[in-house]
């Protein structure tokens, strides 16, 4: 039998379509592109926007189009936030909420066998084991995630994520470790670690700091680690020490600011002033110079006005980040921020993201002329030329007269498009091959 997958959203969303073909190959199954015929559909969905939301619901009624007959599997934080009317609305054969995604295979095969329909969403609140999803192989890639964290209990004012994740919970340190030692047997030299709030990560005594150390004494000295996102309040000293120390953590963090202006921090609910923003930020840059840091900001949030979003313009050029993912505000019902009046017009919204993201090419620019030469993990050769990620996670394009893999050093030529542009020689000599 054949089965696609379309996956939306965030990274943890791609680890879990992973943990998923996985599975099903193991049985025998076999993965075709989305625009294929196959005998099973699968729909990884998002509701973090209104836009996300949007796109679920399209990539679900594109799937059925496109294999009528199929089973219809629709997955994830957009089925668990929406009602009971919503998700029957879909049609869907099998229906599986932000619990017991580990055991979808089980469910698909119940549903071919049983032809009934399936709904398996659970109230959040029942949400309290850690459902390990283990991933030991990705295919054609270097760099492997490791989901080691999901759920949250910010309830910051705009957020959806708590109501489709549930509360934060752990993977055991023990198996995390396991895992790891895996994906390095198979092969894989970066390790992401990754979670819904990965710098919460909290397993009995082993906090993420803790964590990572045990991951580094119990891994090849080749293999290198990085955390996916963490908030500004989670950024322990212990953890800054050991990205300091040891050379095999990436040094890049990417750390969600969403506003630089107090006055719309408030109204988000989040747990900073931009002042403590910026004081652990030049922290953790005295303490490791060569580190690059990246964001995430939200456009027009309610009651936004003209000064706040200046104000948060003007201090997001002074921290200097590597680069913003910039998002218009999206309101989500339930959400506290729901209730609040005083929308943005949407033509203003447009206006402040098309700035915000002018500034971030900016800056992206400008911290990327701060390294030369650059180390880059090689993860695939695509359009002639061999692609992958530097430590400080800026994108860079190679050519070479030889096969390029695993981490290599190079001096770029240009950047282009937020991309490192170089190239390795070859110089033939009697014995060997020598990249220069």
């Amino acid at each position: 039998m054949k089965f696609s997958i379309i996956t939306l959203g965030c990274k943890v969303n791609a680890y879990e379509s992973q943990y998923y073909a996985g599975q099903l190959e193991e049985l025998g199954y076999e993965q075709v592109s989305p625009d294929q015929a196959c005998d099973i559909c699968i729909i990884n969905t998002c509701t973090v926007t209104n836009t996300a939301a949007s796109k679920s619901r399209q990539k679900i009624h594109y799937a059925k189009r496109m294999n009528p007959n199929a089973l219809c599997v629709v997955v994830g934080c957009f089925v668990q936030f929406a009602s009971e009317d919503e998700r029957k609305a879909l049609d869907a054969d099998l229906v599986i909420g932000a619990k017991q995604k580990n055991e979808l295979v089980n469910l698909i095969q119940k549903a071919l066998k049983d032809h009934e329909k399936i709904d398996v969403v659970n109230e959040v609140t029942q949400f309290k084991d850690f459902e390990a999803m283990p991933v030991h192989c990705f295919e054609s890639m270097h760099r492997a995630f490791l989901k080691v964290q999901d759920g949250c209990n910010q309830f910051c004012s705009y957020c959806a994520i708590p109501f489709a994740r549930g509360r934060e919970r752990s993977l055991n340190h023990e198996q995390v470790i396991q895992i790891a030692k895996d994906l390095c047997d198979k092969g894989h030299t970066e390790i992401v670690l990754t979670g819904i709030h990965t710098g919460r990560y909290d397993d009995g005594e082993y906090d993420l700091a803790k964590l990572m150390k045990a991951l580094l004494e119990n891994t090849p000295d080749s293999v290198y680690y990085r955390i996916s996102s963490i908030e500004i309040t989670e950024v322990s000293d212990a953890l800054i020490a050991l990205m300091k120390e040891n050379p095999r953590m990436c040094h890049h963090l990417h750390i969600p600011v969403q506003s630089a202006c107090n006055e719309t921090l408030r109204r988000m609910n989040r747990p900073y002033t931009i002042e403590e923003f910026k004081e652990k930020i030049n922290y953790i840059r005295s303490c490791i110079p060569d580190i690059s840091i990246s964001t995430d900001v939200i456009a027009g949030f309610v009651q936004e006005s003209d000064e706040e979003f200046e104000t948060t313009y003007e201090n997001l050029a002074d921290l200097e980040l590597s680069f913003f993912h910039v998002f218009p505000y999206s309101k989500r019902n339930g959400t506290k921020a729901s209730t609040l009046k005083g929308e943005i017009n949407g033509k203003v919204v447009k206006a402040r993201v098309a700035r915000l993201l002018e500034l971030s090419n900016a800056c992206r620019e400008r911290d990327m002329k701060r390294f030369n030469p650059v180390q880059v993990l090689i993860e695939r050769k695509q359009d002639g030329y061999y692609t992958g990620y530097t430590n400080q996670y800026h994108s860079c394009k190679i050519l070479s007269d030889t096969p390029l893999s695993g981490r290599i050093t190079i001096e770029w030529d240009r950047i282009e498009d937020g991309t490192y542009y170089g190239k390795k020689d070859v110089v033939w000599c009697a014995s060997s091959v020598q990249l220069i």
